[in-house]
């Protein structure tokens, strides 16, 4: 059976090992394993409520891990977050297109792993990342066209966007756009996760960041941490 609480925590580094036990202890039960075939093997014996593993094992990648947590029939679909090397967009794109729940950058920071368990794990439905509102000129690159649209709204994760296309969920794009007031610019691509059209015309959509590398989240935290955090709840 499932237990919401348990956690699994994999990695081939002892001592991380060992650190994310110790850091995790009062949110549950950690079970420990060095790669994904000892994650498998514990699974099966206690399914976890959450997975975290490390993008890089000596038998798998976390892709696979994520496919493998996600689809067996009987581990019940666990949240799982993904770790990734500080500098490499493409691992934090390959988890999201995975279905990673989350995906964090190491070094990992205690408050972030510990917080990212509880917004994983306390509720029915995991809740959104911390959002904050903004709202400057995003440029829009999509099926070979270049677009002009507004964010309106921010978070680590992703943002929401008003833009003059329609768009199919799962879509990618690319963005460009400036964090208001701060001089900083960012440009990730981004997986459409909701399209919603309005009565001006053009698409509400909700984007998550597939292809941005550890400076940039950063960036992106410090933004949302300095502004007041917005009411909408929707995840992205």
């Amino acid at each position: 059976m499932l237990n919401s609480t348990r956690i699994l925590l994999v990695d081939d580094v002892p001592m991380f090992r060992d650190l994310g036990s110790i850091f995790l202890s009062r949110s549950g039960p950690v079970d420990l394993a060095d790669s994904a075939s000892a994650a498998y093997q514990c699974a099966d014996e206690r399914a976890p409520g959450i997975v975290i593993a490390d993008m890089h094992l000596p038998d798998a990648d976390g892709v696979e891990l994520c496919h493998r947590f996600k689809t067996h029939p009987t581990w019940g679909a666990p949240r799982v977050v993904l770790l990734a090397r500080p500098d490499a967009a493409d691992d934090h794109a390959a988890a999201v297109r995975a279905g990673a729940d989350e995906v964090l950058f190491k070094p990992l920071e205690r408050d972030t792993l510990i917080s990212t368990v509880r917004r994983l794990t306390d509720f029915d439905t995991p809740r959104g990342l911390p959002r904050a509102n903004i709202e400057q000129p995003v440029e829009i690159t999509a099926r070979g066209q270049r677009v002009e649209g507004t964010v309106y709204n921010v978070s680590r994760g992703g943002l929401f966007v008003d833009a003059p296309l329609h768009f199919s969920k799962a879509e990618e794009v690319g963005l460009f756009f400036s964090l208001d007031g701060s001089g900083t610019t960012v440009s990730p691509t981004a997986q459409v996760i909701w399209s919603r059209p309005t009565p001006e015309g053009t698409d509400r959509v909700g984007l998550r960041f597939l292809e941005i590398d550890a400076q940039t989240v950063e960036q992106l935290d410090h933004y949302v941490s300095d502004h007041f955090p917005s009411t909408l709840s929707v995840p992205a």
